[in-house]
């Protein structure tokens, strides 16, 4: 065979190589596309509503933004406290099942979902219910409406007291379920103040690879709660935890994944923002 040849044909195969493994690396091209749902809960406290309201507006801004979520793929549910909105807009328990399933009815399984709740929430019993416009929803209401979106990749954060109780329902294959506290822990919680803007912040970026990924985020903002409760002098009433090895128990460390075998190794290489090409 010519010398040329032989040369043309080794590097259109190290080329086809490097594209084949970037195409495989975890990031939104091989995934396809990106959809969201936020959910705005009731919060009695004005000021707390106004806080958390503001988490949403930032949220919404990361996903449109940043994340490059087609708008007709996003979804935002608020509750009657926000002013001016629509009886579509308003987050109940009806809205929320007719958002999920119109997202679903657009879901490929190489897409990724990402359902986000931000408000207040009590236990009862076993029963982990979210403070909604009108009709409470459980966590095993929640885990039925999630069944048909067919997502190979999923994130639910929970912000609300005793998220952790919910864990277990909605856990499963390419789950990641981040809960701004443990299941005995029925106090607001503070999460998504630092949660979100650690989504997009570099100094997240424990490995130095220029991307935050959801484990990087979650222990980044779990550092940060306990920051919060240190300087305000307070019992802190707050533990996040991760689950994503799909056995229904979360970690309040999944950093150390790699020598405890439990949560964190699906969340180290689940990314929102698309890699630059």
């Amino acid at each position: 065979m010519n010398s040329t040849l032989v040369v043309i044909i080794s590097v259109v195969v190290a080329v086809s190589s490097c594209i084949a493994a970037d195409a495989n690396d975890g990031t939104q091209s091989s995934q396809g596309r990106t959809f969201a749902l936020v959910v705005g809960g009731v919060i009695r406290d004005a000021e707390e509503n106004l806080k958390k309201r503001a988490s949403i507006s930032v949220l919404e801004g990361f996903f449109s933004g940043p994340v490059k979520i087609e708008q007709q793929n996003i979804q935002v549910l608020t509750d009657t406290g926000s002013g001016r909105i629509s009886d579509e807009g308003r987050s109940t328990a009806d809205n929320i099942k007719i958002a999920i399933e119109a997202l679903a009815g657009a879901i490929k399984p190489e897409d990724r979902f990402v359902f986000y709740y931000i408000g207040q929430a009590n236990v009862v019993g076993q029963h982990l219910r979210l403070n909604l416009s009108g009709e409470d929803i459980t966590q095993d209401t929640l885990s039925k409406w999630l069944k048909p979106v067919r997502a190979s990749s999923i994130l639910i954060v929970l912000d609300c007291p005793g998220a952790g109780l919910a864990a277990k329902a909605l856990a499963g294959k390419g789950r990641v379920i981040v809960c701004a506290c443990e299941s005995e822990q029925h106090y607001s919680t503070q999460l998504s103040d630092f949660f979100i803007p650690a989504l997009q912040d570099l100094r997240a970026d424990s490995n130095s690879d220029s991307r935050v990924s959801m484990l990087e985020a979650f222990t980044w903002a779990s550092r940060q709660v306990d920051d919060w409760y240190r300087q305000k002098k307070l019992l802190t009433t707050e533990t996040p935890v991760l689950e994503d090895d799909g056995d229904g128990v979360p970690s309040k460390r999944p950093w150390r994944y790699e020598t405890s075998g439990t949560d964190g190794g699906i969340a180290s290489g689940f990314f929102l923002i698309p890699k630059e090409w």
